[in-house]
């Protein structure tokens, strides 16, 4: 449901822009990687963090006015969540973001052209396995164990920021560096004393991704 949301957003902000576009605007698509760091997240006994992931996401950018545009990104990133309590737990987990902003131009100096910007959107936590490490101590059994604990997809409001700098190119080509932060809910799968679970993985805390990236830019 929320995928098809995200697709009738972009094909409305397409026509949309499209009649803006013969004016003054123009548009620029681009294609990035990023690395993925998460901030821990304490609360209810439990510390919920993240193993270092990676991103790629698309951008698409419609400039209505020589410092202004609007961008709206999809994106697919993967990491394990990771939830500390008794035990550690490790959710491999793929996340979906739908998301969109507006985009402030400081200058343009040669080539250089800085950025920032700020929106908002959502996220989409989605468990692929769950697995239980248990500490050294404990002998007869493995390691690493996979469980299930009936964990779910969870979908979250978050807030966009960040900046970076495009660099022009040849051929209506640009390279782009970008830092984004990702502001939401950390994620618990539903995996809660409410839903009658054993486990919690509720930190009733926030959660923080911060993703530098590089990417490239075809502009038309």
């Amino acid at each position: 449901m929320l995928k098809k949301a995200g697709q009738l957003t972009a094909a409305l902000f397409l026509f949309t822009s499209l009649g803006f576009s013969q004016d003054k605007g123009h548009f620029d698509a681009s294609i990035n990687g990023a690395a993925v760091f998460t901030k821990a997240s304490n609360g209810n006994g439990v510390q919920q963090s993240a193993t270092i992931g990676s991103d790629y996401f698309g951008t698409l950018r419609f400039k209505f006015k020589p410092k202004h545009s609007l961008i709206f990104n999809y994106g697919r990133a993967a990491n394990s969540q990771v939830y500390q309590s008794n035990f550690d737990y490790h959710v491999i987990t793929r996340t979906t973001e739908y998301s969109g902003a507006y985009r402030y131009n400081l200058f343009q100096k040669g080539k250089l052209e800085p950025f920032v910007f700020v929106g908002a959107g959502a996220l989409t936590f989605a468990p692929q396995s769950t697995w239980l490490f248990l500490p050294d101590f404990v002998v007869g059994v493995p390691n690493r164990v996979q469980i299930n604990l009936n964990t779910a997809k969870q979908t979250n409001l978050a807030y966009l920021y960040g900046g970076g700098v495009d660099y022009r190119l040849p051929w209506r080509l640009a390279l782009r560096l970008q830092y984004r932060g990702l502001l939401y809910n950390a994620p618990d799968f539903k995996v809660d004393a409410l839903s009658g679970s054993a486990v919690n993985f509720s930190t009733g805390g926030k959660g923080h991704m911060a993703e530098p990236s590089i990417g490239l830019v075809f502009r038309f």
